[in-house]
């Protein structure tokens, strides 16, 4: 419930999901603050305790300047080795690196001047803009005016106190609105980018890849092929297939059914030739394999795609009958030779497969749905 109010109030047009996807970079982003932060106090609280030893004002406030620039250096080691490993440390680290501010202010307004915490509490509204969310920063400057409040109170005059004290109020106010707009300026960038970069993927896939079947498309063939010209694997092997019976399937059983039948080709494709990513639909029933790795034992896979295929059934067909067959560039020494081979081969089974069933290429009808699936006549060779 606490989730769900804090990012309806502080976050209303980010949803959950995407304030969670953002929060690893802003932590990243908020370690390099807690650095740089504790790297300035280090500096300053040394500068303070050299100043103890050439100006006596300084002298009485030597304790307090040690320890703050001992709990600096603690904040400082945490922020560099522990937060990459602990990334959640990071709010109370940067909650801690000003508590030491404060509270160091607070002992000093006690020795030097009550108006010294201005200062301390000005300074306040700077890293604040950096805490993780405007939850955090709400949540520190809260623990800020208690511990002052508490602290103060015991140490210090009334009248200096409670001017103090509303500055104090006024300074958490400024930080908790700085550190809101910042924030969330922050969320909505990372969270933007991030959708860019999801778009970016998905616009970069969908170029390369086929709606259809999400096989590897026509572009990302010609980008292949391109280059296996430069450089052509020792032992590359092509399978060209074709599935028999689209455009009839189309013609008489609608194109419900074939696209049915290219997805579940694709599919039994697929399952085939299992480990091989270089699988591409290049036309309409046309599909093509590259295999690189020369120990694949291509001639399996034809085998297994036609149990698959014979095996296949769909709502409008069952069966499916492919043509495939494949060529070897180590016999025609160049990709372009050796696709022209796998067509050549693949067309060779294809003419096969219709003068052993008896149908003519241009006058054939589908199976509908057939007790018998349509045989599946494969060759490897060349």
């Amino acid at each position: 419930m606490l989730q769900k109010i804090k990012n309806a109030l502080l976050f209303s047009n980010i949803s959950r999901s995407e304030i969670k996807a953002a929060f690893p970079q802003i932590r990243k982003d908020n370690r390099k603050f807690c650095i740089i932060w504790s790297v300035v106090y280090e500096l300053f609280w040394a500068y303070c305790l050299i100043m103890t030893f050439l100006n006596p004002v300084f002298l009485q406030c030597r304790g307090i300047y040690a320890c703050a620039f001992a709990a600096s250096a603690v904040t400082l080691l945490l922020s560099v080795f522990a937060a990459p490993r602990h990334p959640r440390m990071i709010v109370p680290i940067a909650i801690t690196i000003d508590e030491i501010l404060l509270l160091a202010g607070i002992f000093i307004a006690r020795n030097l001047a009550p108006r010294t915490i201005v200062v301390f509490a000005a300074v306040l509204i700077v890293p604040v803009a950096f805490i993780s969310d405007t939850f955090s920063t709400v949540l520190m400057l809260a623990i800020n005016i208690v511990v002052f409040a508490l602290v103060g109170s015991k140490g210090m005059e009334p009248d200096p106190y409670g001017w103090v004290l509303s500055n104090l109020f006024i300074f958490s106010t400024i930080g908790t609105l700085l550190g809101h707009f910042v924030n969330r300026a922050r969320f909505e960038r990372y969270v933007f980018a991030e959708s860019n970069a999801k778009l970016a993927k998905i616009q970069t896939r969908n170029a390369h890849h086929d709606q259809l079947t999400d096989l590897r498309n026509r572009r990302a063939y010609a980008e292949a092929v391109e280059q296996f010209r430069k450089n052509l694997p020792a032992g590359c092997r092509v399978v060209a297939a074709d599935i028999n019976g689209l455009k009839e399937t189309n013609d008489t059983l609608g194109h419900s059914a074939g696209d049915e039948l290219v997805v579940g080709s694709a599919e039994c494709i697929r399952r085939s030739f299992p480990g091989i990513d270089s699988i591409y639909r290049v036309g309409g029933d046309e599909f093509c394999v590259i295999v690189t790795d020369r120990n694949y034992d291509v001639e399996k896979s034809i085998s297994r795609l036609q149990k698959l295929c014979a095996e296949w059934k769909g709502d409008f067909i069952q069966g499916i009958s492919i043509s495939a067959a494949y060529a070897s560039a180590d016999e025609f020494g160049d990709i372009d030779a050796t696709i022209r081979a796998a067509d050549k081969n693949m067309y060779e089974v294809k003419r096969s497969f219709y003068e052993s069933s008896g149908r003519d290429r241009r006058d054939r009808e589908p199976r509908r749905n057939a007790n018998t699936t349509p045989s599946l006549n494969m060759s490897g060779d060349t």
